[in-house]
């Protein structure tokens, strides 16, 4: 999987059960804008607060509704948990897996590295996801390096967006040219695919998968002066969707363009009033 790669939200109804008719639309308008692959209940899912059987529910619907290559989110902070999640995508039919690093825990890097091999021996493929603002543990390039060895660890999304790792990056990539490096930050995006990166995992993408399909096509296609010159005219709508908690400004914007009903499971909520007409006004004008 390479591209564009949408963090899809989880569609819901006013009483917090997940919206299909909406699932649906979804899934048709990246069709449309040529999205590359989606990410289902990962972090900007509300992966957090949904429970095994929903998240087969989800699995099963989009593997029926769609033929865009799809990515299952799987992350816990407990590593059988993970695999009970691994083997749920698996068993409708996702053999692509997201796990980001175990949160809240804070493993070492010992066992971080322990977490993965477990993870890998399920059947399906793994990539690796670090996010430290989020999960309070950097997965480290050392770490990662060990790892590669295993066939199933097959890439990784990457939220740290320092050159520094970009490059510690590439050279793991230079070791194993099959291991995929997808950004996991829009804002730096054009940054991280000049060091071999293979595509995004991204949030904007959600609103804006035309432009994030095409910003990334241009940097596969490796003309990264056009890139930047795109990327500048995003800045301001990448930082304003996570004005507060994410998926909330994702999902206000979606229920502008009819695509979905703006309803958020606690402790998320939608997003304040006091936020709502400058973030329109800037994604109108995008």
């Amino acid at each position: 999987m390479k591209g564009s790669i949408v963090a899809i939200v989880t569609p819901m109804l006013k009483n917090g059960d997940i919206d299909f008719a909406a699932f649906e639309k979804l899934l048709s308008f990246h069709a449309d804008a040529r999205t590359d692959g989606i990410v289902l209940v990962g972090t900007t899912g509300e992966s957090a607060t949904l429970n095994k059987d929903e998240r087969a529910e989800i699995f099963a619907f989009a593997n029926s509704k769609t033929d865009i290559p799809l990515m299952a989110g799987v992350g816990s902070s407990a590593t059988a948990v993970a695999i009970q999640l691994i083997e749920c995508a698996l068993k409708n039919n996702i053999n692509e897996c997201l796990a980001v690093t175990p949160y809240y825990n804070k493993p070492s890097q010992i066992g971080l590295e322990l977490h993965y091999k477990e993870l890998s021996k399920v059947g399906a493929n793994i990539t690796l996801y670090n996010v430290p603002g989020r999960t309070g543990v950097d997965l480290l390039p050392a770490t990662i390096e060990k790892l590669l060895e295993i066939e199933k660890v097959t890439g990784i999304k990457e939220a740290v967006d320092t050159e520094q790792r970009f490059l510690a990056l590439k050279r793991l990539k230079d070791k194993r040219h099959d291991f995929k490096l997808y950004s996991g930050d829009d804002p730096s995006l054009v940054k991280f695919m000049k060091y071999k990166g293979d595509g995004v995992i991204s949030v904007a993408a959600n609103v804006m998968p035309k432009e994030i399909k095409e910003l990334s096509d241009i940097c596969l296609a490796g003309d990264f002066g056009k890139a930047e010159k795109i990327i500048k005219n995003y800045q301001e709508i990448f930082k304003l969707l996570f004005i507060e908690a994410s998926p909330s400004p994702c999902k206000y914007l979606l229920e502008k363009m009819s695509l979905l009903e703006n309803n958020l499971r606690l402790p998320l909520h939608p997003l304040s009033v006091e936020y709502r007409e400058k973030i329109y006004e800037v994604f109108k004008n995008i």
